[in-house]
């Protein structure tokens, strides 16, 4: 009953004046030029279906679940504010497939299955042709970029940081990929926040943020990753939460709209002035470029990026120039549980996004995000290098106390 319920939900969402704004935006539309990926398209359907539940089958209706990548840029663009992402999720908890079962056990089990899959990935690197195409190819090429640390030659070094004040206490969220795989990232991360003169507490037992269960129709699973993350902060005292990955800060900060979080007074509020980009953080230190950085340097900005960008703005005031124009309207392709339920039309996102970037052997492609690093790295043109931001940052020493 409580899924029909939520199936019928849409009917509360304004309705679509056909204005066309969303399909400026759309990447799968761009990709494809198929219209019924778009967000109108999807509206269309998700309101007939509301409207007469026989009107898809249940493989149909399955299909329909899967085909957004969850990345919010439709909903900025709506006029109306109508939220079609959201409204996805209701469908895919409707209709949830093998797909969702297994992206729960994937993200719900990533401290014990990510590393392993990065064995796997380290034993098939090399044995993949570049240019091998299907479902199989490209997972085993996402396994092979999944144990791929430390090949990025780092080309920022810190010089000062005379002008950082004594930062209050903060606790890091590295999120779920440099918690149990690239914990490169989240000791450079360590040391970068001493260095600012932060007070580093011991990191809570963070559960995932969220986000991309809530994005698959996993809204319980949700919650319960979001009142575990929560309780984790209020026995830290409340301290400042620094992340860099764009995606989980994104997760962080819709915990004051979800419900069931048991936040007393302005506690919400609270929550949401805690939250910290690494990058802005460190707009106070002073960085400088070496002799080894490269000529030529691209930022791609993840969907799900706080505006302004701060890993954007922070790069291009420490790159010396060397940032190529941004195109904010390129994405990834990642899009969460789209990569087990239409794979194909992922890869067809990040080709567009490689055609769009125009990167060429010897350039770098940084982002904020640990998603799209994943799936950039994974799909990048041979010569092209992909990273973090914080893998161009050299070793950072940490001041003795």
């Amino acid at each position: 009953m409580q899924q029909d319920k939520n199936l019928t939900e849409i009917k509360r969402e304004p309705q679509c004046i056909l204005c066309g704004k969303c399909l400026e935006v759309c990447p799968l539309l761009a990709a494809t030029g198929r219209e019924e990926f778009s967000p109108r398209g999807k509206l269309l359907l998700l309101s007939r279906l509301a409207e007469a539940p026989d009107t898809l089958s249940e493989a149909a209706a399955e299909r329909l679940a899967s085909l957004c990548l969850s990345c919010g840029r439709c909903v900025r663009a709506c006029p109306q504010g109508t939220n079609v992402p959201a409204e996805v999720s209701r469908l895919r908890a409707k209709y949830p497939g093998f797909q969702r079962w297994l992206w729960k056990t994937w993200i719900e089990r990533s401290g014990l299955l990510w590393p392993a899959a990065a064995r796997l990935g380290a034993a098939l690197r090399g044995k993949i042709p570049g240019a091998a195409d299907g479902v199989a190819a490209g997972l085993a090429r996402k396994l092979a970029t999944m144990s791929r640390g430390g090949a990025f030659a780092p080309w920022i070094v810190p010089r000062s940081f005379a002008a950082c004040p004594q930062a209050p206490k903060v606790v890091l969220f590295p999120g779920c990929l440099a918690r149990s795989v690239r914990t490169d990232w989240t000791q450079q991360a360590v040391a970068l926040v001493r260095r600012l003169g932060a007070q580093l507490l011991d990191a809570p037992d963070w559960a995932c943020c969220g986000g991309t269960l809530g994005h698959a129709g996993l809204v319980e699973q949700q919650r319960e990753a979001a009142r575990t993350n929560v309780r984790a902060w209020r026995q830290a005292g409340r301290p400042t939460i620094v992340t860099f990955c764009a995606s989980c800060h994104h997760g962080l900060a819709a915990y004051p709209d979800l419900d069931g979080l048991g936040f007393v007074d302005d506690e919400a509020k609270t929550w949401a002035a805690a939250l910290t980009p690494l990058s802005g953080l460190a707009a106070c230190a002073w960085f400088a470029v070496t002799d080894c950085a490269p000529d030529r340097v691209h930022y791609h900005q993840p969907c799900h990026a706080p505006v302004p960008d701060p890993d954007r703005v922070w790069l291009t005031r420490v790159s010396g120039g060397r940032l190529a124009p941004v195109d904010g309207k390129a994405c990834c392709g990642m899009g969460g549980v789209l990569q087990l339920a239409a794979p194909e039309l992922s890869s067809r996102v990040a080709g567009n996004l490689w055609e769009r970037l125009r990167a060429e052997p010897g350039d770098q492609v940084i982002t904020g995000c640990s998603g799209c690093w994943l799936q950039l790295a994974s799909t990048a043109p041979q010569g092209v290098l992909v990273g973090h931001w914080l893998d161009t940052l050299q070793e950072i020493e940490t001041p003795t106390p």
